[in-house]
Order: C-alpha cells, then sequence, then structure tokens
C-alpha cells in the first residue's frame, strides 16, 4: 500500500508537524511525506503566496508520476487549515484517490462561522473524502450532524516510544521517598492565554500560602511570555522557575523531577500531547474536560478533570494530591501503564495503519 501523507515541515516545533515526527519510523506501510505550509516561523505574504502555488503545483506532480492507494491530508479545524487542505483535497480526486481526512485542532469560534455562513462549502469540499479521523467524539459528533455519511475513527496524538526510556515503575515509586523536601507542578504548554498559565500561576499562589514546600516550572515559550513575566514579578510569586522551551533529553529531566502536571486550558485543543507525556512519566495530571480529553480522562484514577476554570478550584484539587501521597504513587503507576498501553507513537501508527486498510477495502 503507498500512501502520501501531507504534513507541516517536521522541523518545525507544532502539533501536526510534531504528530509526525514522532510517526516517521513507526509506520510499516509505504508511507512518503509531503511538505506543506510555511517552512520557517515568520513568511510575508508575498513568500506565503508563492510557496502555496508551489506546494500545489509539486503536490499535482506528485499524484500525476505516482499511483498512491490514499492521500492522507491534516487540517485543523481553523480558516487556514480548512482551506489549505481543500485544494489539496480537490486534486486528489480529480486523480480519483481515495483521500482520509484528519482534523488535528478545532476551532470552536470556526465551527460556529461554518455553521452560520460556509457550511455548505464545507461540505461541498470535504465531504467528498472518504474518510475522516478526529481526536473528541464531540467533534464526530459534530461532523456527523452536519451530514457526513463516511467513517469517522477516532484518533489519538501519540507519545515518542524513546522519551520513556528511563519511565518504569520501580523509577515512579523511588520519587515517592520519605525525605523528598520538595513538591514540584509542572505547566508545560506554548504559554498563552487560553492555555490557562494565569490560572495555572494563581492556583500555585493559593497552594504556595498553605504549603511552603511546593514550587512551580513553567516550561515553554509563546506569544505571552513577557506578560507572564511581568505578572509573576508584581504579583510577587516566589519559588516560580522559567526554563523556556524544552525537548529531548531536558524535557525527559524536567518530566522526570516533577510531581503533578497542571493544564487548565480552554484552547481549542484535541488531545493535548503534553497530558499524555505527563501521564507517561507517571505525573498525575489537573486539567480541563476539553477535546479528546474527555474521551479516556477517568477522574481520580488518572487526576482531576474540571469544568472549572477557577484557580481555587485547581488549588484545591493539587491540595487533595499533597495530603494523600498514597493516591498519588496510586495514579503516577496507573497514567504510566496507561499511556505505554494505549498512546505510543508505534501503537498510534499502527491503527491508523488499520485505518488506511480499511479504507483501500472499500470498493
Amino acid at each position: 500500500m503507498k500512501v502520501l501523507l501531507n504534513t507541516l515541515d517536521i522541523n518545525i516545533s507544532g502539533g501536526v508537524a510534531s504528530y509526525y515526527k514522532l510517526m516517521k519510523d513507526k509506520f510499516k506501510e509505504d508511507v512518503k511525506y509531503f511538505i506543506v505550509g510555511s517552512r520557517i516561523e515568520h513568511e510575508s505574504i508575498y513568500h506565503t503566496a508563492i510557496r502555496f502555488m508551489k506546494d500545489n503545483w509539486g503536490f499535482y506532480l506528485k499524484l500525476k508520476k505516482s499511483d498512491y492507494d490514499i492521500i492522507h491530508l491534516n487540517p485543523s479545524l481553523n480558516f487556514k487549515g480548512v482551506f489549505r487542505e481543500a485544494i489539496f483535497l480537490l486534486i486528489a480526486k480529480s486523480f480519483h484517490r481515495k483521500v482520509l481526512i484528519m482534523f488535528h485542532g478545532w476551532n470552536k469560534k470556526f465551527e460556529k462561522l461554518l455553521d452560520r455562513y460556509f457550511l455548505f462549502l464545507f461540505k461541498m469540499v470535504y465531504f467528498k473524502s472518504d474518510a475522516m479521523i478526529v481526536l473528541s467524539s464531540d467533534f464526530k459528533d459534530k461532523i456527523k450532524k452536519w451530514g457526513y455519511k463516511g467513517n469517522i475513527f477516532l484518533g489519538s496524538t501519540s507519545v515518542n516510544d524513546d522519551l520513556l526510556i528511563d519511565s518504569d515503575e520501580d523509577y515512579i515509586k523511588s520519587k515517592f521517598r520519605a525525605d523528598k523536601e520538595t513538591f514540584v507542578i509542572l505547566f508545560l504548554s506554548r504559554i498563552e492565554k487560553d492555555k490557562g498559565i494565569y490560572e495555572a500561576i494563581d492556583a500555585f499562589k493559593i497552594i504556595k500560602n498553605r504549603f511552603n514546600f511546593v514550587k512551580m516550572i513553567i516550561a515553554g515559550d509563546g506569544s505571552e511570555i513577557a506578560n507572564v513575566y511581568n505578572y509573576v514579578a508584581e504579583s510577587k510569586a516566589y519559588d516560580i522557575e522559567f526554563l523556556g522551551y524544552v525537548s529531548g533529553n531536558f524535557k525527559r529531566q524536567v518530566f522526570m523531577s516533577s510531581d503533578i502536571y497542571i493544564l487548565p486550558t480552554t484552547h481549542g485543543e484535541g488531545m493535548p500531547i503534553s497530558v499524555l507525556e505527563a501521564m507517561a512519566f507517571g505525573l498525575p495530571v489537573i486539567t480541563r474536560s476539553v477535546g479528546g480529553l474527555k474521551d479516556f480522562f477517568e477522574n481520580g484514577k488518572m487526576g482531576y478533570i474540571t469544568e472549572s476554570k477557577d484557580p481555587k478550584v485547581f488549588a484545591e484539587l493539587i491540595e487533595k494530591l499533597i495530603l494523600n501521597k498514597s493516591l498519588q504513587q496510586e495514579i503516577s503507576i496507573y497514567n504510566n501503564r496507561y499511556v505505554k498501553e494505549h498512546f505510543l507513537a508505534s501503537k498510534v501508527a499502527k491503527r491508523i495503519e488499520n485505518i488506511y486498510q480499511e479504507i483501500v477495502n472499500v470498493d
């Protein structure tokens, strides 16, 4: 089976790019990557237009020269992603190729815009696809409500198998020794308002007033980072450490040195990979009920998931874990096992290949 898979440049950090960078060596079938979108962080309007035309022409030539069984497209449900991949979908269908659409991000504002003004255009193009993958049952229900008759599969993000080399149950149990002097709360994500960075800091400040031995690590970069620095300084919060963007061995060390992971996100998440990575390292997770998280997250067994945005609620949930070390350990071991069973990149790649096979077998 030959598959042409469209992805953003895997050498640039980001959701779709990072996802397929992990998967690249995990596919057993003949899956070729076709790079689309920006190759640099900041691109002028002129270069965007030129690159867009080159991408479409290059894609057309790929399909003309090779007989691919499946074209796998990867938009997010936002204006840029939907418009870009729509062109590729129409080109693929002009060659009578089978097309799989995988929606990664899901922008609720854009969803409402489609509902109100442009749904007929979306359906006219995207309903030509042979199957879809989404990261949340809510997204699946929405596409069905729009009238799509093809198969819709629930997918997931994935965790790098190699990231977990040192993360086993013996290591997790060793974290709960009696002489441990600090309790580390980790926020690792892009530093944006809708990722809940301010709520996380406010929850930490409440906890710090109750337990002097807690500290917070903030890892990541983003458009809000300067304002967050100022917010922490002006509120006179202390024992907060900023690490910037982390990757590789340093990222592994950050997870291994932390005790819980917090993400009070309101972002239009599919399934945040940072949550899965934290679970893989045995961290109890405290987060909000967004995207695909609510499809698998077991409240009380994996940590805590809430509808609330209130820092006081997050502080109370953190306190529950601080005061119950046996629960922490139980959750830690469960999370590590769960991710290894369900979300390793090698296993996710196999599930996608099973979907490819199912699409190919449909006449």
